[in-house]
Protein backbone atom coordinates (compact mmCIF):
# COMPACT_ATOMS: atom_id res chain seq x y z
CA UNK A 1 0.00 0.00 0.00
CA UNK A 2 0.92 3.60 -0.79
CA UNK A 3 0.12 6.37 0.62
CA UNK A 4 0.82 9.84 -1.10
CA UNK A 5 -0.03 13.32 -0.51
CA UNK A 6 -1.90 15.26 -2.93
CA UNK A 7 -2.32 18.45 -0.80
CA UNK A 8 -1.62 19.57 1.97
CA UNK A 9 -1.71 23.00 4.24
CA UNK A 10 -2.43 23.95 7.71
CA UNK A 11 -5.98 22.73 7.94
CA UNK A 12 -6.14 20.82 4.71
CA UNK A 13 -4.58 18.08 4.09
CA UNK A 14 -5.60 14.96 0.75
CA UNK A 15 -4.10 12.08 0.74
CA UNK A 16 -4.38 9.30 -1.85
CA UNK A 17 -4.57 5.08 -0.49
CA UNK A 18 -3.30 2.69 -3.05
CA UNK A 19 -5.01 0.42 -1.89
CA UNK A 20 -8.20 0.44 -4.77
CA UNK A 21 -10.72 0.23 -2.10
CA UNK A 22 -13.46 1.53 -0.33
CA UNK A 23 -12.80 -0.06 3.19
CA UNK A 24 -10.32 2.02 4.55
CA UNK A 25 -10.71 4.92 3.49
CA UNK A 26 -14.18 4.58 4.33
CA UNK A 27 -12.90 4.01 8.04
CA UNK A 28 -10.84 6.44 8.55
CA UNK A 29 -13.59 9.11 7.26
CA UNK A 30 -16.26 7.40 9.90
CA UNK A 31 -13.55 7.23 12.76
CA UNK A 32 -12.70 11.13 11.45
CA UNK A 33 -15.68 12.18 12.45
CA UNK A 34 -15.14 11.34 15.81
CA UNK A 35 -12.97 14.61 16.26
CA UNK A 36 -14.88 17.38 17.32
CA UNK A 37 -12.17 19.50 15.85
CA UNK A 38 -12.62 17.46 11.92
CA UNK A 39 -14.56 20.18 9.95
CA UNK A 40 -14.80 18.14 7.17
CA UNK A 41 -14.32 14.14 6.52
CA UNK A 42 -14.64 12.80 3.13
CA UNK A 43 -13.37 10.32 0.34
CA UNK A 44 -13.57 10.17 -3.31
CA UNK A 45 -12.46 7.58 -5.91
CA UNK A 46 -13.08 8.71 -9.19
CA UNK A 47 -14.23 5.17 -10.93
CA UNK A 48 -15.52 2.65 -8.81
CA UNK A 49 -13.24 0.02 -10.25
CA UNK A 50 -9.66 1.70 -11.09
CA UNK A 51 -8.02 4.52 -9.71
CA UNK A 52 -6.82 5.62 -6.06
CA UNK A 53 -8.88 6.99 -3.29
CA UNK A 54 -8.58 10.20 -2.02
CA UNK A 55 -8.84 11.23 1.73
CA UNK A 56 -10.00 14.93 2.28
CA UNK A 57 -9.29 16.10 5.67
CA UNK A 58 -10.01 19.83 7.16
CA UNK A 59 -9.40 20.25 10.62
CA UNK A 60 -7.18 22.28 12.90
CA UNK A 61 -4.57 19.98 12.40
CA UNK A 62 -5.40 17.32 9.80
CA UNK A 63 -2.22 15.41 10.47
CA UNK A 64 -2.93 14.92 13.87
CA UNK A 65 -6.27 14.06 13.48
CA UNK A 66 -5.59 11.04 11.14
CA UNK A 67 -3.57 9.68 13.70
CA UNK A 68 -5.99 9.91 16.02
CA UNK A 69 -8.49 8.64 13.83
CA UNK A 70 -5.93 5.34 13.22
CA UNK A 71 -4.95 4.95 16.74
CA UNK A 72 -8.97 4.63 18.13
CA UNK A 73 -9.65 2.58 14.87
CA UNK A 74 -6.78 0.25 15.69
CA UNK A 75 -8.09 0.49 19.41
CA UNK A 76 -11.47 -1.03 18.18
CA UNK A 77 -10.44 -3.53 16.58
CA UNK A 78 -8.22 -5.15 19.37
CA UNK A 79 -11.51 -4.84 21.22
CA UNK A 80 -13.73 -6.44 18.90
CA UNK A 81 -10.35 -9.11 17.98
CA UNK A 82 -10.52 -9.77 22.02
CA UNK A 83 -14.40 -9.90 22.20
CA UNK A 84 -14.38 -12.75 19.19
CA UNK A 85 -11.75 -15.07 20.95
CA UNK A 86 -13.95 -15.11 24.06
CA UNK A 87 -16.95 -15.96 21.64
CA UNK A 88 -15.25 -18.38 19.82
CA UNK A 89 -13.84 -20.38 23.43
CA UNK A 90 -17.95 -20.77 24.39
Amino acid sequence: MQVKIEKQDKETLIIEIDNGGHTLPNLLRKALWDDSSVSLAAYEKSHPYVGAPRLIVKSKDPKKSIMSAIKRTQDQIEQFGSEFEKVLKK
